[in-house]
């Protein structure tokens, strides 16, 4: 199963030429839940549902609802949220904070910290504010950093498959990319 979503993710770098940015990033964030592995808490054990929540405005339009039709992960009914603020996403299972939130997303983060949610974003500078991956445009291509100390900070764990296809694991964006 891991080998085969493995596969997906790498195909992405193939198949972008011919998806809109937003499509391939709502196809990132669906597929980052399935690498990612809670620690048995309260909060994990007691989710219904494997909720992706959308905190501030919506920049990727239907496109994750679509691909997360009749779809689980970790055993649960995967659900799109949309939410206002951090403190509704408390319960997700994966918040894509958007880019809208602007100076508010060292707050945002603030609000899910200690948290078993893992944090993703577009936003610039979003490692440095203490975000676990942030999607990042390289040659007109979507690719991904991580923070590996924010992941570990929450409890969580990311599957080495994942960390090999990352642009960076170290909370660092590459030089060449920074913005």
């Amino acid at each position: 199963m891991a080998t085969i979503a493995f596969c997906a993710i790498a195909s992405f770098a193939h198949a972008q030429n011919q998806m809109p940015e937003y499509d391939v990033k709502a196809a990132y964030l669906f597929n980052f839940g399935k690498f990612v592995r809670f620690a048995p808490s309260d909060a994990s054990i007691k989710r219904q549902d494997f909720d992706i929540c959308i905190v501030g405005e919506d920049p990727l339009g239907h496109a994750l609802d679509e691909l997360t039709v009749d779809e689980q992960l970790d055993g649960k009914r995967v659900r799109v949220v949309r939410v206002k603020t951090a403190v509704e996403a408390r319960g997700c299972a994966v918040a894509y904070i958007s880019a809208s939130e602007g100076s508010h997303i060292a707050n945002d983060l603030e609000a899910l910290r200690g948290q078993a949610v893992l944090t993703v974003s577009d936003a610039p500078r979003f490692l440095e504010h203490g975000g676990m991956i942030q999607l990042v445009l390289v040659a007109n291509h979507v690719r991904f950093a991580v923070s590996l100390n924010a992941v570990r900070s929450a409890q969580l764990s990311l599957s080495s498959e994942l960390l090999k296809v990352a642009l960076s694991v170290n909370g660092e964006l590459p030089t060449e990319v920074r913005p």
